[in-house]
């Protein structure tokens, strides 16, 4: 085996080429020279196919590269062999050169022909630098377009930017109006789930009402007519209008379903005061048709008191009529504007002064000042003319020897006033409940926030008020 292997490195018995060209040496040199040339220019040619493989490593076809660059080497190497043997006959390792050179040739030419129609379907140098144009063409059309974009896009956003400074504006022109209004927007899905308040309510801020239902922030009574209404109104997609109290406070409530079919929207309007004022109005009206009674029988019982004190006709008409302009001026007192807080001796004085006669004082009141609001004058007010009515028809006012005394004084920042009678007829409890204690029981308390204590022992009626100073 190895005498076989270096036999390719040892000269045989042949003779070296240069024997066949009889060792002319012009033959010899152009041979030699010739073949060296192109061995040369074979070794080139790879080493520029492997510098271009090294470069592009992108080349889909690397494999082509190295095969042809295989190939040519030993193309190149034959050729130096050929110029050796012309001195040495190293014919066998020429022979293996050739026959590695045949080999690789031949796989090249096998490899080679698949490769055609790809490389035909390669595009050519023209068609190149036609595609080349078309797309600096198309870049110009798109930087064109893109220059039009970005135009198009600061229109819009500043489109945009006019849009948002018109919404805010309006934003804020809405929330303006409704807080000038008072009048509180809702707006809640199709599960009557609250999406959106304008502002709290009911002791809540507006994001406690975000993600809930009436259930679990209205009353159950307010809740019930409330979901009635706005359910009533997504199933019929009719807008509806109701009048709901919620706790201490009442509101108009007026209901629509939204656009998109999706959930209600609601103006919800404080009507409290409005309820009061109705409430307040009808008891005055109560009031004004009780009173005109009580003010006739006050009229004849205040002509029977006067009659039995007066010596003559004319002192009877000169009394009566003085004490009838004392209640028509008591009266006045509730017209004072709010301004003007009257003082508790002032309303006392103004509705007792006209059972006093100068000469037989029936009444004594007694008290340090104590300011009043008109709620307070006006509900205490009536209070006392109820009491004074009743006495003057049933009580201490109704016989000569009558005494009422009505004194008050402030403790720990509350006042409390107390009516005594004593005098007069034995006293029998009511055996039902009137306008007039209505007046003085529980009208008069709910006005100054306070609370009454009524009593009917024998010897006279006791009234006691409670209620807190006004500041």
């Amino acid at each position: 085996m190895r005498e076989a292997f270096l036999k390719w490195f040892e000269p045989s018995a042949f003779s070296p080429h240069g024997f066949c060209l009889l060792w002319e040496p012009g033959l010899i040199w152009l041979h030699a020279v010739s073949d060296i040339v192109i061995a040369l220019a074979y070794f080139s040619i790879p080493l520029a196919i492997m510098a271009f493989l090294r470069e592009r490593r992108d080349f889909e076809y690397r494999w082509v590269g190295w095969l042809f660059a295989a190939f040519i080497l030993a193309c190149g190497t034959s050729h130096v062999l050929a110029v050796v043997t012309l001195w040495q006959p190293y014919y066998w390792l020429e022979g293996g050169v050739k026959a590695i050179t045949a080999l690789v040739s031949l796989a090249t030419a096998l490899l080679l022909w698949p490769l055609i129609p790809k490389a035909l379907a390669l595009p050519s140098p023209a068609q190149m630098r036609q595609a080349n144009t078309e797309l600096a063409s198309l870049v110009q059309r798109l930087e064109r377009r893109e220059a039009e974009l970005l135009e198009l896009t600061a229109s819009l956003e500043k489109r945009i930017a006019e849009r948002t400074a018109g919404l805010a504006a309006a934003n804020i022109r809405f929330e303006t109006a409704l807080a000038a209004s008072g009048v509180t927007v809702v707006t809640q899905d199709a599960q009557l789930i609250y999406t959106y308040i304008s502002k709290g309510e009911l002791g809540l801020a507006p994001e406690d009402f975000i993600g809930r239902t009436d259930a679990e922030v209205l009353p159950p009574n307010a809740y019930e007519q409330a979901h009635a209404l706005k359910r009533g109104v997504l199933e019929s997609g009719k807008p509806a209008r109701g009048e709901v109290p919620v706790g201490g406070q009442w509101f108009d409530l007026i209901v629509e379903r939204l656009p998109n079919g999706e959930g209600v929207i609601c103006g919800a309007i404080d009507i409290t005061r409005r309820k009061q004022d109705e409430e307040r109005i009808a008891f005055l009206l109560n009031e004004v048709k009780h009173r005109v009674g009580n003010l006739l029988a006050v009229a004849q019982a205040m002509l029977r008191q006067t009659a039995l004190n007066s010596d003559s006709v004319d002192d009877l008409l000169e009394r009566f009529g003085l004490r009838l302009r004392a209640l028509g001026l008591s009266q006045n007192l509730l017209l004072r504007p709010s301004d003007q807080p009257a003082t508790l001796a002032e309303v006392v004085e103004m509705q007792l002064k006209v059972y006093n006669d100068p000469q037989h004082a029936q009444v004594s009141a007694q008290g340090p000042e104590v300011m009043l609001d008109p709620p307070a004058v006006m509900h205490l007010g009536m209070a006392l003319h109820e009491l004074a009515t009743n006495a003057a028809k049933y009580g201490a006012l109704s016989v000569p020897d009558g005494r009422i005394t009505l004194d008050w004084h402030v403790q720990d920042g509350e006042v409390s006033l107390v009516w005594r009678e004593s005098g007069g007829p034995p006293v029998r409890p009511p055996t039902r409940k009137g306008f007039g204690r209505e007046v003085v029981e529980w009208a008069v308390a709910r006005a100054v926030e306070g609370r009454v204590l009524l009593n009917f022992p024998p010897e006279g009626l006791t009234w006691e008020l409670r209620f807190p100073l006004q500041t």
